[in-house]
């Protein structure tokens, strides 16, 4: 049987199209293979860098001559790696003692070139820029603090406050309110390792010129890094007609034993989250005497009212586990009995409220 030409075009361009098939996966297999090779090559050549770098810094701290050739540009990104694992393993006197030989090897110039790389390289290149806290770096590390990776601004911003704390603070707090991609358990701890006082004077700077809202959001920072400054931002907005949420948030930070009856007020107030606030705030600042005003909060009709009110009782000065009970025998309402074996039954099993 002949097969019809239309047929014998078709097995041969089926033909073809299997062969360059062939030839293409082979070829995408080649180029894997050689790409996997030379990452292997590249990180074998920086563990070996950063191995060979991490021995010259525990010589240099241990006071030994240590030979500091200039970094090799194949070495960069190993020494980098030894030069922030190291630092940040250091306390402030014993990390500045490397600083002479981040300047003798050539960081400067080295960080410049990963500056121009990936996402990591740039991050890794701004930190120990800021290790290095060289002020001829500051403005060329001006504009990563609006970098659109908030990892990458916020190490930025951490840099620019090793290399001059004032300066980068007058910029850095600002930006707090501009950026809500930066998480703010990220932001406190650049603002908790400012040593020089100059991130409590900006976020007063800016309480002065916010509103309710942003108030609230950097009171959470301030009470993080300078309380005792903080407890008079939160009197004033518990003392001042704010929202629910703004009042719910001073309660959370609220920290001064003198604020007791302030926080008492609001043990009665219409919205729940505020009540529930405020009986946890009294358990933490209150006093045994307070516990005929959480008592009623027991039979109120939400759950974590109730609960965080007895939580509250059990932590007041002198309530232990026996005088709980006694508040419990009192209770007519059953809700309130309840809630007091569950917080009795969690505290025997060791379980934090």
């Amino acid at each position: 049987m002949e097969i019809p030409v239309n047929g014998a075009v078709l097995l041969t361009v089926a033909y073809w199209v299997a062969v360059l098939t062939l030839l293409l996966a082979f070829s995408l297999l080649t180029v894997i293979v050689f790409l996997r090779a030379r990452s292997q090559r590249r990180e074998l050549r920086d563990k070996r860098a950063q191995q060979h770098w991490l021995q010259v810094m525990r010589h240099v701290l241990a006071g030994e001559e240590a030979q500091a050739r200039p970094v090799g540009r194949d070495e960069v990104a190993g020494f980098i790696e030894a030069w922030n694992a190291t630092h940040e393993s250091l306390s402030p006197p014993d990390s500045a003692r490397l600083l002479p030989l981040g300047h003798r090897v050539g960081l400067v110039d080295a960080a410049r070139h990963m500056l121009r790389g990936s996402y990591h390289d740039r991050a890794m290149a701004i930190i120990a820029l800021g290790h290095l806290r060289d002020h001829s770096t500051f403005d060329e590390l001006v504009p990563f603090l609006n970098d659109h990776s908030p990892i990458v601004s916020l190490c930025a911003a951490h840099a620019l406050g090793q290399v001059d704390p004032p300066q980068a603070m007058a910029m850095f707090v600002p930006m707090i309110l501009e950026r809500d991609d930066w998480m703010p358990g990220n932001v406190a701890h650049i603002l908790a390792r400012n040593g020089d006082g100059s991130a409590v004077r900006e976020l007063d700077s800016a309480l002065l010129r916010a509103n309710t809202s942003t108030m609230v959001k950097l009171v959470r920072f301030m009470a993080d890094i300078d309380p005792g400054h903080a407890a008079g931002v939160i009197r004033q907005l518990l003392d001042s007609s704010v929202d629910d949420h703004a009042v719910s948030v001073c309660l959370q930070l609220v920290s001064d034993k003198q604020d007791r009856e302030r926080v008492a007020g609001f043990l009665g107030a219409p919205r729940w989250h505020v009540r529930m606030h405020a009986a946890s705030a009294l358990g933490r600042i209150g006093e045994a005497a307070d516990a005929r005003r959480l008592e009623p909060l027991l039979a109120d009709r939400v759950w974590w009212v109730r609960y965080r009110a007895a939580q509250a009782l059990l932590a007041l000065p002198g309530i232990g586990t026996a005088a709980l009970r006694q508040v419990q025998q009192r209770q007519s309402d059953a809700y309130g009995r309840d809630i007091i074996d569950q917080v009795l039954s969690e505290h025997d099993m060791g379980i934090a409220a």
